[in-house]
């Protein structure tokens, strides 16, 4: 069963509302490590010299109330259990769908971690959606094996990088 980035759009209201108030969860605590009272800001923005997309860093705090999960990359299988791989007889790197992002123009990114706490959005080509529940993307472009990316916690840091919030 292939799945379409429609079907994810029209879920698009809620999803914002959760951003938005995980966001403003995040951002209304002031860590106890900080006694001059000053609000810390739970997710630093950096650009990225010669890219589009930014860094988003994280806190400690901030990455355990959006509950952040990972998993790191394996290598590419030629055929998927219980699914079609990325093309007839190709390679494909299999994520779990949820790692998944669609922008509002159906491109698909993934969130990888160059270093803890630390999330880099990433282009990849979603070959297809399968497996046994439908839970696995097979990709045709992505990260290398190794990679660590985001499973949960995607959402959130999309809204943290376009500055949902502030």
């Amino acid at each position: 069963m292939r799945r379409q980035g429609g079907d994810h759009m029209r879920h698009g209201g809620r999803w914002m509302a959760a951003i938005l108030i995980t966001l403003a969860a995040a951002a209304c605590t002031t860590p106890a490590s900080n006694p001059s009272g000053h609000k810390d800001s739970p997710a630093k923005v950096e650009a990225i010299s010669g890219k589009d997309v930014k860094k988003v860093t994280l806190t400690e705090q901030a990455a355990r109330r959006v509950g952040i999960a990972t998993v790191t990359i394996g290598a590419a299988q030629t055929a998927a259990p219980g699914g079609p791989s990325a093309s007839p007889g190709g390679p494909a790197i299999v994520v779990p769908y949820s790692a998944v992002l669609y922008d509002p123009n159906g491109v698909t990114w993934v969130y990888t971690v160059p270093q803890p706490l630390t999330y880099v959005r990433e282009k990849v080509v979603v070959a297809t959606v399968g497996g046994a529940r439908g839970t696995d993307a097979f990709l045709s472009q992505a990260p290398p094996a190794g990679t660590s990316i985001v499973t949960t916690g995607v959402i959130e840091l999309w809204g943290a990088e376009l500055g949902v919030g502030k």
